[in-house]
């Protein structure tokens, strides 16, 4: 049965009642077959006036498309992290998905070769080469579409391979983009340089005032971009707002989840239409693979992957089986990530060597009853400021437990400066104008003791 009071319609209502439903509600005749998941959140929301629909229950059902063999009664993040895409293997009764460590596919006759080349690319009828997808990388696909409520998934050979796969899959020359101004520095100057040697050009709006965007749309605008929290100074971007927008002008909008993982937040059941997220980061969560995701509609999923056979930003079997096995524990991983990141925050805003903190968490940050809203945790990323960058260098030198690392989101706490790693290829000026500087430090927290990590910056911070 589907509430429409409140701000959550969930569960999701079986396919053979969305017609119903959608008449009753919508006042015409609407025959849900021909509708996509997308579709029928739309109209859900237009016509309840609500903000959010939750599809979790649509995607972890007895679907066998997106859970395989596995016939799950419950519905919740642990357990979909463990089971959601998994299949028992019906030889060896094997229960883990094994590598399928192969370039090319056999067929049987001419006939099956016609019978794949009419199909979906996603092997829906059977596999042929591992550049477009593998067996290893399917079940991936349908476990990373599960935990962010998509239809589809396509996984890739790294978090930018996922972004500049799913934006061109969009626009094409002449096209527009609008982003928020705060992103990760990759993402920045692919949308800032490198597509405008397409032809495509990219606007900028404070990632906190993401209304500023609707009075950028043009005729030519065809994508809204998101990142929240933002890579590093966790900025929370209101997503029932950019997905209002995106909804009223006919865009798309994408929302890059790293930072927040589905455990804390799932873009999609807030609107948005398809979510990126680097899965070298909390998906694999060991800082021993490099890859990423791209969620959304079948749709748009099966034109992905095409845009992705023809760039060849493909993930090696063996990464994806890494991936795999990194979210199985991610339920778990986030939920301490999230608790020691509170802990740490709330250490660094007693310190007087630390000018300023930046965490979702803390009351003191301007964006926290917006993060209430939208998120269930706040994740394990902590931005702070030193005095000036002589003293951060020194902070980081002397620190012991913490590792001096570039990367995030793995069981170790790394530590860096966003100037001289993620936003690297940004100019003085644009730093400037984004609002990064020197004396910024991102933190990475680990599932460490949270006790040994606030002694080991205590003891880093203490002769600043």
């Amino acid at each position: 049965m589907v509430s429409f009071s409140g701000t959550v319609v969930s569960p999701t209502p079986p396919p053979q009642e969305i017609p119903r439903l959608l008449r009753g509600h919508l006042g015409s005749r609407v025959e849900g077959k021909n509708l996509s998941a997308n579709d029928i959140r739309v109209k859900l929301l237009k016509a309840t006036g609500q903000s959010r629909v939750s599809w979790r229950s649509s995607i972890l059902s007895e679907d066998s498309q997106v859970l395989g063999d596995r016939k799950l009664p419950s519905r919740r993040v642990s357990t979909a992290c463990v089971h959601a895409g998994e299949t028992i293997d019906k030889v060896t009764k094997s229960i883990l998905t094994p590598i399928y460590q192969t370039s090319t596919y056999a067929f049987d006759s001419m006939k099956d070769v016609m019978a794949y080349n009419v199909g979906a690319e996603d092997g829906a009828q059977g596999y042929m080469y591992s550049r477009p997808t593998s067996p290893t990388q399917r079940v991936l696909e349908r476990k990373a579409a599960a935990l962010e409520c998509g239809e589809d998934a396509l996984a890739t050979s790294s978090g930018m391979a996922a972004i500049a796969t799913a934006i061109l899959t969009l626009v094409s020359q002449g096209d527009e983009i609008i982003s928020s101004n705060m992103v990760y520095g990759g993402t920045y100057t692919i949308l800032k340089h490198e597509l405008t040697k397409l032809g495509v050009k990219t606007h900028f709006v404070d990632t906190r005032n993401i209304e500023a965007a609707e009075k950028l749309v043009t005729s030519r605008t065809k994508v809204l971009y998101v990142e929240t929290p933002t890579n590093p100074d966790l900025r929370i971007a209101d997503i029932r707002t950019a997905a209002r927008i995106a909804r009223d002008h006919g865009l798309k909008l994408m929302v890059d989840n790293t930072f927040a993982t589905p455990v804390n937040q799932i873009p999609m059941e807030l609107g948005a239409d398809i979510v990126l997220v680097s899965t070298t980061k909390y998906y694999g969560g060991h800082n021993d693979l490099i890859g990423g995701i791209v969620v959304g509609s079948s749709d748009f999923i099966m034109a992905a992957r095409k845009t992705l056979k023809v760039y060849g930003g493909c993930i090696d079997p063996f990464a994806a089986y890494l991936t795999l096995r990194g979210l199985k524990t991610m339920a778990l991983r986030v939920e301490r990530h999230n608790l020691n990141a509170m802990k740490v925050a709330e250490y660094l805003e007693t310190n007087p060597k630390v000018h300023r903190v930046y965490y979702p968490g803390l009351k003191s940050h301007p964006q926290h009853e917006l993060a209430k809203r939208q998120m269930t945790g706040f994740s394990g990323m902590v931005c702070f400021e030193l005095e000036n960058e002589q003293k951060a260098v020194k902070m980081i030198e002397s620190l012991k437990t913490i590792i001096h690392g570039l990367s995030l989101g793995g069981v170790e706490s790394l530590i860096s400066m966003p100037v001289y790693s993620s936003h690297n290829y940004l100019t003085p000026k644009e730093l400037e104008e984004i609002g990064l500087n020197k004396a910024m430090v991102r933190l990475s927290v680990g599932i460490e003791d949270a006790e040994d990590l606030i002694v080991d910056l205590e003891n880093a911070t203490r002769e600043l």
